[in-house]
């Protein structure tokens, strides 16, 4: 059974969907004015591995993600730049694309856009309007009554009487209450805005999750997601408007909230100018090794963002693949292995702890998808497996003991997206990037590989010695074979 952490509930709960076998899951994506950076790529990558395993654990997902391509931020920057609002949300959209999909992180069932679903924010409107939660205000704004909503706070914890703290004259004279919140806000003449029974105008920020939440999965459904900065106000106000809009409840069973990504404990924003962007990282590491930093923590803690740390699971991917490339070996010659019950210990170690590890991670991921502790199951079995490569006894006799370790490989491509590249593929890009950071030229090492190469071929050990000691002070690990000698750039 897998169980998850239900913020509303602030306990652990079992998941139990309307459907049997199906999961609805609606997450809030992005405001689409600007490239993504790695913050965003958090939330993305939390619900992307709370899909992939759902569907590994054999549940139909739902899953919708929407486009916030209607804002005033977007309104801001399209004056900025010159282009209509719309234009410019469209241009980041396809930016968006692209970033996640090298990322790795799979398209949603539906991706709707605010701006295709204005008959249903419009429609959802009038509904509370007619069912008096929400009023036209003096400034031609539509808000919701949160004092209409007796439950109001049940999510963030938060009381009504608390919200009139630090309250203003100016919000007061168009709202009933100070924690009132827009639904519709009024277009000035040029603006961006729609025709409505309320007066011309465009949708405020919450309503739209809510008109696309039901439009795609009705007005119930599973699983709700977003960054633990939603809670309040956003998820609160969804809940609220959503509920008194449809009269059913609960909206959603489940409420899920990611931790933030930080920089030296600050969160990253605009404002603080410590914007990292997806595209800026992976032009430097290869993707997986952001993947692999994602899930080394568990989706609702924080997650402190560094270069170390960064550098760190860049070389923890490195012995993946060495353990992949021995359990690759392995399985091309699988029938010389010998039965398990033959094995040295170091063959033992593998067969064990590849023999258990689907169970043990299926058992990990569905304890709220803690994927912090299915990934350092798989890397015990990688160090089993690299201590067993370097062991050319156990190598010799035993290939057979990595047999079952293919499957795990396969397990965690599935679910995380880590170890899913050929070892050639993800030494080739990894060596590209590397030296593209440390403004290394390939051709120069090469030459360096070629003479050592032909030290070697005349015996002039010295020199090929010489050679090699020049290499590894650049960070250069040489591996010879019967075939010739190649390269791989060190992660130290």
């Amino acid at each position: 059974m897998i169980r998850v952490y239900n913020t509303l509930a602030r306990a652990l709960e079992p998941l139990e969907t309307r459907a049997p076998g199906r999961v609805g899951l609606y997450v809030c994506g992005m405001t689409v004015y600007d490239y993504c950076h790695i913050g965003h790529a958090r939330a993305m990558m939390a619900f992307d591995v709370v899909v992939r395993h759902l569907r590994r654990r054999g549940y139909a997902v739902d899953f919708v993600r929407n486009h916030t391509d209607v804002d005033d931020k977007i309104i801001n920057r399209a004056a900025q730049s010159g282009v209509h609002p719309l234009q410019l949300s469209a241009q980041f959209i396809d930016e968006l694309h692209h970033d996640l999909d090298t990322l790795g992180i799979l398209r949603p069932t539906v991706a709707p856009q605010v701006s295709e679903h204005i008959p249903e924010v419009v429609a959802m409107v009038q509904r509370l309007i007619d069912r008096d939660h929400a009023y036209l205000a003096s400034n031609g704004d539509v808000y919701f009554s949160i004092e209409s909503f007796p439950r109001y706070g049940a999510l963030s914890g938060k009381k009504i009487d608390d919200l009139r703290a630090g309250e203003r004259v100016a919000v007061e004279q168009s709202k009933r209450h100070p924690g009132d919140f827009a639904l519709w806000k009024s277009a000035a003449p040029g603006e961006l805005g729609w025709d409505a029974p309320f007066g011309r105008g465009r949708p405020g920020w919450h309503i739209e999750c809510s008109a696309m939440a039901a439009r795609h999965l009705g007005d119930q459904f599973d699983i709700h997601g977003g960054g633990i900065d939603l809670v309040f106000p956003h998820h609160e106000n969804e809940i609220a408007q959503s509920e008194c809009a449809s009269g059913h409840a609960p909206f959603a069973r489940y409420w899920m909230h990611n931790g933030h990504l930080t920089l030296d404990s600050e969160k990253m924003s605009k404002s603080l100018g410590n914007i990292k962007r997806i595209r800026d990282i992976v032009h430097e590491v290869p993707a997986e090794a952001l993947r692999l930093l994602y899930v080394d923590t568990h989706y609702r803690s924080p997650l402190p963002f560094s270069t170390e740390k960064l550098s760190d699971a860049l070389a923890a991917l490195d012995r993946v693949y060495l353990a992949k490339e021995t359990v690759e070996e392995a399985v091309s010659r699988a029938g010389a292995g010998a039965p398990a019950d033959t094995l040295n210990e170091a063959g033992r170690d593998v067969h064990r702890l590849a023999s258990s590890f689907s169970a043990r991670f299926d058992e990990a991921m569905d304890d709220d998808f803690n994927s912090a502790a299915a990934i350092g199951y798989f890397f015990e079995l990688v160090r089993a497996i690299n201590r067993f490569g370097n062991d050319k006894k156990a190598r010799a006799r035993g290939g057979g003991a990595l047999l079952p370790a293919a499957e795990a490989f396969r397990v965690v491509s599935e679910v995380f997206g880590v170890g899913a590249m050929s070892p050639t593929a993800y030494f080739d890009e990894a060596k590209v990037k590397r030296l593209r950071a440390q403004g290394k030229d390939a051709a120069d090492i090469d030459a360096l590989v070629a003479a050592r190469g032909a030290a070697r071929a005349a015996r002039d050990w010295a020199r090929a010695d010489q050679l090699r000691a020049e290499l590894d002070a650049q960070g250069i690990a040489v591996m010879d074979s019967p075939e010739g000698s190649t390269w791989r750039v060190r992660v130290d």
